[in-house]
């Protein structure tokens, strides 16, 4: 099966994603040989209100130029769906790199670990100077190559502040209960440190291989291996 885009033929190869957001599929460009991830909405019989935001998630990624985000190359719509033509991000997500050192019983080393930290800071960094808030960083939106080169994606929830506001607001929750930031669970009024609530989640997770959110509620905050890491590491979680 193939698509077109602006007369440009996408041969379809495999879906490599689906949810609620839709479908995502890597496709052949049959023009460069190369290939791409296509994002497909239905938006039959949705609402204008719901339409307007599935598009927002292409407004927002057409805004970003930088390594560590997801690079964004088209829209379109065509025939009751909506396709956003990006990126093809090789490798897994950080969500699969982290079980993989769990399966081993290893930890990852501190130089990987702060170089992944560093990129996703970096993309973060990015976003909040476009005046962009993600809201559901966590780590299947972040993807990892080879060469432990990072890749934020999915802004399908993401909140553009206006110029003049520090603040926004959601009459609903946003994001992942393992990641999501405490004020966006209880009164939805929000602004950048959601996204870093998040971030101290993820590296949590990174460090100890193991979700913050479960070890919050009933336990101590776990402490560091100290023969591994840095102690300056505890800092993050005290």
């Amino acid at each position: 099966m193939s698509i077109y885009i602006k007369k440009t033929e996408y041969k379809i190869i495999k879906k490599i994603g689906e949810g609620g957001f839709g479908k995502v599929y890597q496709v052949l460009n049959k023009s460069n040989k190369k290939n791409y991830a296509l994002k497909e909405f239905s938006i039959k019989g949705e609402t204008k209100d719901t339409i307007q935001k599935i598009k927002k998630e292409a407004e927002i990624l057409s805004k970003f130029n930088h390594k560590n985000i997801v690079k964004y190359y088209n829209s379109f719509e065509n025939k009751n769906k909506f396709y956003i033509l990006m990126e093809l991000c090789n490798g897994k997500n950080l969500n699969d790199f982290i079980k993989e050192y769990k399966e081993k019983c290893e930890l990852i080393e501190e130089k990987i670990l702060y170089n992944i930290i560093k990129q996703i800071c970096e993309g973060i960094k990015e976003m909040h100077n476009k005046k962009i808030i993600h809201r559901d960083l966590k780590p299947e939106n972040i993807f990892i190559n080879k060469n432990n080169e990072i890749k934020i994606v999915d802004f399908g929830i993401s909140k553009e502040l206006n110029l003049y506001k520090e603040y926004t607001k959601t009459n609903k929750q946003s994001g992942s209960l393992y990641y999501i930031a405490p004020e966006i669970l209880n009164n939805g009024i929000y602004n950048y440190k959601a996204d870093m609530y998040s971030l101290g989640c993820i590296i949590y997770e990174l460090i100890h291989l193991d979700k913050y959110f479960l070890n919050n509620l009933m336990q101590e905050v776990k402490k560091i291996d100290e023969t591994l890491y840095n102690p300056n590491w505890q800092e993050l979680f005290n």
